[in-house]
């Protein structure tokens, strides 16, 4: 059985019909298009998927600055003049 990743749900049918309306009624959380009371996919506002990529690109930059601190002791002092 698929889990459900979201508190709101509609219908596949009822996407078909007016999209657009559910677009709004999704809001700024996601939410789950069911198929036969199974998900066929999720729909999220456009403000929900800048915080999601947003959250990524933190843990990118994150990660990557861990990774460099084991590195630190190659680190050398640069001019800023020199740039």
């Amino acid at each position: 059985m698929d889990p459900i990743l979201s508190n709101t749900s509609v219908g596949i049918s009822e996407l078909r019909e007016a999209p657009a309306r559910v677009f709004e009624r999704a809001g700024d959380e996601a939410l789950v298009v069911l198929n036969h009371n199974k998900p066929a996919g999720y729909i999220v506002s456009t403000a929900w998927m800048q915080r999601v990529l947003d959250q990524l690109a933190d843990r990118v930059v994150s990660d990557k600055a861990v990774a460099r601190l084991g590195e630190l002791d190659r680190a050398r002092l640069i001019d800023p003049s020199d740039l």
